[in-house]
C-alpha cells in the first residue's frame, strides 16, 4: 500500500509538471526593417511561449537604430502609447522602454491567460483568423500573422 501512494504521488506530480500531457515549446520569429528614407532600422524578435497549439505568451524585443534622435523619440512615444492602450483595453501587457542616445530597446511580454481575448477579438474581427473556437490565440495563427509581417518563423 505505501509503495501504490508513492507511485501515486510521483504520478500526481509528473501530471501537474507535464500540464496532463500538453507539450510545451517555444519558437521564434525575426523581423528586420532598415527604412532609408526616415533613417532607422527595427530589429523585432518575438519569443512565442505555447502549450500544445495554444499560445501562452510572446516576448518581443524591438531593437530600434537611427542616426536621427527625433525618430528614436517618435519610436519611444508610439510604442509606449501603443502598449498602454493595449494594456489597459485588454490587460495581458507589460512594456519596458530603454532610450540611450540614438538606440530604443522596448521589451514586452505579453501574457495571453491574463488577456481579455473576447473582447480584443470583439473589437478588432480581424483577430479571429488567429484563435481557436476558444478564443485562444493559436500557434499557426500567430506564426502566420508574424510571417505576414514580414517576420522569418523557426
Amino acid at each position: 500500500m505505501k509503495k501504490f501512494l508513492t507511485i501515486l504521488g510521483f504520478s500526481a506530480l509528473a501530471i501537474t509538471l507535464v500540464g496532463c500531457g500538453a507539450k510545451e515549446k517555444t519558437f521564434t520569429c525575426t523581423l528586420y526593417k532598415k527604412d532609408v528614407i526616415n533613417n532607422y532600422e527595427l530589429t523585432s524578435t518575438y519569443k512565442v511561449y505555447a502549450t500544445g497549439d495554444v499560445v501562452d505568451k510572446v516576448e518581443t524585443t524591438e531593437f530600434v537604430k537611427s542616426d536621427n534622435a527625433l525618430m528614436i523619440d517618435y519610436f519611444e512615444e508610439t510604442l509606449e502609447k501603443s502598449y498602454k492602450s493595449m494594456n489597459e483595453a485588454y490587460g495581458g501587457y507589460d512594456n519596458k522602454i530603454t532610450k540611450e542616445e540614438l538606440e530604443l530597446t522596448s521589451i514586452t511580454t505579453v501574457d495571453y491567460n491574463n488577456m481579455n481575448i473576447d473582447q480584443l477579438v470583439k473589437d478588432d474581427s480581424s483577430m479571429k483568423s488567429i484563435v481557436n473556437d476558444n478564443n485562444k490565440i493559436t500557434v499557426e495563427g500567430i506564426k502566420n500573422l508574424y510571417e505576414q509581417l514580414g517576420a522569418e518563423c523557426e
